[in-house]
């Protein structure tokens, strides 16, 4: 069971849309580069995904997302990476939630992995609201936006599948800014504005490298759980010489990971 633990499915959501265009040739000359070095620099068994999304008719009619599956075979993704073209875009909102759920509901998580969505874009969703007002990012025709979707069953859909989203958004426009906040707080995570492509990547390396340390700590909770054989934080913190609070922050990660149902079958 343990060996489960170093299973990380990331799955990349980023607007292909034609403002994006330095990010993703920033993507294409370091992304996957990073991802390996850092799983490797980790002991990380890592899988990637990729949903590009843009708008839907008449704002684009390219399309509205594009789904490449969950796989360890990173040259295989970073020829998908490479064809990504900025293209298209009608409107200032695009089709950010379109591209969440699709990231949550298709990719193939492995059971026990750690999941992440890493969205990226510089514009806010349809039908974001800001204090209850839409701000006229929501089409007012529904046969053209047929989804409906609200940052509430967004996030709803991405934690029935226990799923972290980490947003990164670029430029510092306020309403695309707490958009994404919203999206990523919803599920636990965090969100994080940079001015260029390269800080992009940068926030990218800061985000994993503490969620992979993460990782390691958890392994020696789930370890002194199972010697223990109950669930008592203190006394696991006392094992470890840690504070409690940081243990209960790991036995809440590994329990939405499943780790501890199966502990509590096998007692």
């Amino acid at each position: 069971m343990t060996k489960a633990l170093n299973h990380v499915d990331l799955c990349f959501v980023i607007d292909t849309t034609g403002s994006m265009g330095g990010f993703i040739e920033a993507a294409k000359q370091q992304l996957l580069d990073t991802m390996r070095r850092l799983s490797a620099d980790n002991d990380i068994d890592l899988q990637v995904g990729l949903v590009e999304y843009r708008d839907h008719p008449p704002q684009d009619t390219s399309f509205v997302t594009r789904v490449y599956p969950l796989t360890a075979d990173l040259q295989q993704m970073q020829k998908h990476i490479n064809k990504l073209k900025a293209d298209g875009g009608g409107d200032f909102p695009e089709a950010v939630y379109d591209g969440v759920v699709d990231a949550a509901l298709k990719m193939k998580w492995r059971p026990h992995s750690c999941r992440f969505i890493l969205l990226v874009g510089d514009a806010p969703p349809h039908g974001f609201q800001v204090d209850g007002n839409s701000s006229g990012f929501t089409h007012t025709d529904p046969a053209q936006y047929p989804n409906n979707l609200t940052v509430q069953s967004v996030t709803a859909t991405v934690e029935e599948q226990r799923v972290t989203v980490h947003a990164l958004c670029m430029g510092n426009n306020n309403i695309t800014v707490r958009s994404f906040t919203a999206i990523a707080i919803g599920t636990g995570g965090q969100c994080a504005a940079a001015n260029n492509a390269n800080d992009v990547i940068s926030q990218i390396v800061a985000v994993l490298t503490n969620e992979f340390r993460n990782l390691e700590f958890d392994r020696q909770v789930l370890e002194t759980l199972q010697q223990l054989g109950h669930f008592d934080a203190s006394a696991i913190a006392d094992a470890l010489g840690c504070p409690r609070l940081q243990v209960a922050s790991a036995i809440a990660r590994l329990g939405k990971r499943g780790f501890l149902q199966e502990l509590l079958v096998k007692s």
